[in-house]
């Protein structure tokens, strides 16, 4: 998106991008209605973060996975996160709530995506999955073990 043109201007940069991603990918696979449905993210840094914003602004729920503390509080306070959740069984009282209320909003989980297969076994899978860690950087570490971090600081 930004980065095509070898500029970086963070979040405000990418959000219309990923909005429009989001608009299209409700339209090919959902009738351009998103209602009810959520995508599953990982990271909220300065690009990855922009996700939940545009994802509430295409009419979809957003679950990110943050394993930094730091960036889970600067997006709410940014208002680009509405809640955040440290477990599994808060993610999903937050996402059942909202859905049965029928509006979109923007959560995160301080945890990993290991919780997946437990989402996928509770009969709870994502309608869409997205990743905008970085991956292409090899001095990241791109697959961050439950835990490794609190135990890094």
């Amino acid at each position: 998106m930004t980065a095509g043109s070898w500029i970086y201007i963070a979040s405000q940069g990418i959000i219309q991008g990923t909005y429009e991603t989001f608009v299209e990918l409700g339209r090919q696979h959902f009738s351009g209605d998103w209602s009810g449905k959520w995508i599953l993210t990982a990271g909220l840094g300065g690009m990855g973060g922009a996700q939940p914003l545009a994802a509430t602004m295409a009419g979809a729920s957003m679950l990110a996975v943050e394993c930094d503390p730091s960036r889970i509080r600067r997006r709410l306070e940014t208002g680009y996160l509405d809640e955040s959740a440290e477990t599994l069984e808060d993610a999903l009282k937050i996402l059942e709530s909202h859905h049965q209320q029928g509006k979109a909003f923007r959560w995160t989980a301080w945890q990993c995506c290991r919780d997946l297969p437990e989402m996928l076994k509770r009969g709870v899978p994502p309608d869409a999955v997205t990743d905008q860690t970085s991956a292409h950087d090899r001095s990241m570490a791109t697959c961050l073990p439950a835990g490794a971090w609190n135990k890094r600081n």
